[in-house]
């Protein structure tokens, strides 16, 4: 009997080794939220091809998931949405290597709603006007309309600042406002209003400026070889992203 017994938990132990070392070579990619459905794709893509680990995706805002890298320590890519990401990272001493992935243009989605009652910039500052904007401890988007309104003055930005009825702590939030209308527009980036089926009107040229996203490797990785290798086939695959609306860069 106590024989059977030691050779059951000698079983059940070895199952429980197996487990803990098979996830614990899984790879970490922590993605900026803008990108989730390319992101979503060339994850399938890769876990359904037979590699010796597999790769998780976490998303969320761009500042969101700098605070777990920071709290936790762990994880192997980060891709936020803006490379002023990169000095953060540099910042808790995770930062191996950088390598800029996609450019994407701050714009105001609109919702079905919005659609009928905006068609220029101008428009945004029309009292009634239900506008989101995003947190900008939380979502690079928050952080790339600062350094929009620094351009366009105190008075634009405050009309427009009149007019906001919330604030996305990622830009999935500020697109299920715009999809549920429970805003007319939305701050995002032109590649998730294309991806999300959502017209949208520029920001002027004279305000605005582009977004790069970077690749950034964490020296937090669990397996050098792993990293290389799906980051690879992430720059072997981005075609994916162009199919969602997003340009690579240098393209």
């Amino acid at each position: 009997m106590n024989h059977c017994r030691i050779t059951l938990f000698v079983v059940l132990l070895t199952l429980i080794l197996t487990s803990a070392m098979a996830s614990a070579t899984d790879l970490y990619w922590y993605l900026a939220a803008s990108m989730t459905k390319p992101g979503k794709e060339i994850v399938k893509l890769f876990n359904n091809e037979e590699h010796s680990f597999q790769v998780i995706l976490i998303s969320g805002g761009s500042g969101q998931l700098l605070a777990k890298i920071s709290s936790s320590r762990k994880g192997d890519l980060y891709t936020p949405a803006a490379m002023s990401y990169v000095q953060h990272v540099e910042k808790i001493d995770l930062l191996g290597s950088v390598v800029p992935l996609i450019v994407q243009t701050p714009v105001f989605a609109l919702s079905a709603s919005g659609k009928q009652k905006i068609s220029s910039w101008d428009d945004l500052t029309t009292p009634g006007i239900r506008i989101g904007l995003g947190n900008s401890k939380t979502m690079a988007l928050g952080k790339s309309y600062e350094r929009i309104k620094e351009k366009m003055g105190a008075k634009l930005a405050g009309e427009i600042a009149a007019n906001k009825v919330v604030e996305g702590v990622n830009v999935s939030q500020i697109v299920n406002y715009l999809k549920t209308d429970i805003i007319d527009a939305g701050i995002a980036f032109d590649s998730t209003a294309r991806s999300s089926n959502l017209n949208y009107i520029p920001v002027p040229a004279g305000y605005n400026h582009q977004e790069t996203a970077p690749l950034i490797r964490l020296k937090s990785e669990g397996n050098k070889g792993n990293t290389t290798l799906f980051t690879e086939f992430i720059l072997a695959n981005m075609v994916i992203f162009e199919k969602y609306g997003f340009m690579a860069a240098g393209r």
